[in-house]
């Protein structure tokens, strides 16, 4: 994220990087839009600004939204929460101390418990806490998937229901989704990503595609039900560095293994814990990993001069 910096200043011999408000969004998983009205409306943050009049922020700014965050999560409402947060100065020590707050398992748990009710209010006060105590990559790998995986497996176990699991995930989806707006500025390599046709579980795809979006990657998102022939289209007009195709359960894609064989198809990573038997079917490579490994792989792997990845199984 270093490319966003625009300077930094020194206080008390510790250098502060200063940063726009896309990024502070991007690190506290609050919209612009709502900063600009935080700000405006209670004073919360103090931007300073450049000759041309961006705002700048600081670190006490992205520690005062984190304190803020927690606090609404806690049940505060937002007038409460400005007005703790400036009185009593905690976000100024939050970046250093305050993920410790909550232990990861109690967010987890939290979450866990959020997931299976029907309170949407829980629900975003959960992933509120979340977004508030993690950075995106600690958020994705060890809150976000460990908890779609129990909800899915309690749903397949009969403890949830079909509406528990589909207004659950749904909800998510959504705050993912605004997470995600934007993804496709910037100069970084650009990845595609799709789900085949009748594959309607991209909330996976959508967390790999804001694991690569923070490592610079610039994404664009086809999403659930794509059918092959469109990917390999918007491929042709767009000549994407990655094409990633996820699916939760490869075993109901099989009739795609003589289409992905072809030679057309070889840009195409698979994605999915179960896509091990048809990657190696079609010769395709498999990203295997979590999305913020898978993540971090890619993008070290990628360099201007090498162009895309190359696409045999498990290629390196």
């Amino acid at each position: 994220m270093s490319r966003f910096c625009q300077k930094s200043v020194q206080s008390s011999n510790v250098a502060s990087v200063l940063i726009r408000i896309g990024v502070l969004s991007e690190q506290t998983g609050v919209s612009a839009d709502v900063l600009r009205s935080w700000e405006r409306r209670y004073g919360l943050l103090a931007p300073q600004r450049t000759t041309g009049g961006f705002r700048l922020y600081s670190d006490q700014d992205v520690a005062r939204i984190r304190t803020m965050t927690g606090l609404i999560a806690a049940g505060l409402s937002a007038s409460e929460a400005a007005s703790q947060v400036l009185q009593t100065g905690e976000g100024v020590a939050l970046s250093a101390a305050g993920r410790e707050d909550t232990p990861l398992y109690e967010v987890c748990a939290t979450l866990h418990d959020a997931f299976r009710s029907f309170d949407e209010l829980a629900l975003e006060a959960a992933i509120d806490l979340v977004l508030s105590r993690f950075d995106l990559d600690t958020a994705i790998r060890d809150v976000f998937l460990p908890a779609l995986r129990a909800l899915g497996d309690d749903w397949e176990a009969g403890r949830v229901s079909v509406a528990q699991e589909h207004f659950s995930v749904n909800v998510l989806r959504g705050r993912l989704m605004g997470l995600a707006r934007g993804w496709d500025r910037g100069f970084g390599p650009r990845a595609l990503l799709a789900c085949p046709p009748a594959e309607y579980h991209d909330v996976s795809l959508i967390l790999f595609g804001l694991a690569l979006r923070r490592r610079g990657w610039r994404i664009t998102f086809l999403g659930s039900d794509t059918p092959i022939d469109e990917l390999l289209r918007v491929r042709k007009s767009l000549a994407p560095h990655l094409i990633v195709l996820f699916a939760a359960v490869w075993a109901d894609h099989a009739s795609l293994v003589p289409k992905l064989s072809g030679s057309a198809c070889a840009p195409i990573s698979l994605a999915g814990a179960t896509a091990g038997p048809i990657a190696a079917a079609t010769g395709r490579r498999w990203l295997s990993g979590d999305p913020v490994t898978e993540a971090e792989t890619l993008t070290q792997e990628f360099t201007p001069s090498s162009g895309p990845p190359r696409s045999g199984v498990n290629a390196k």
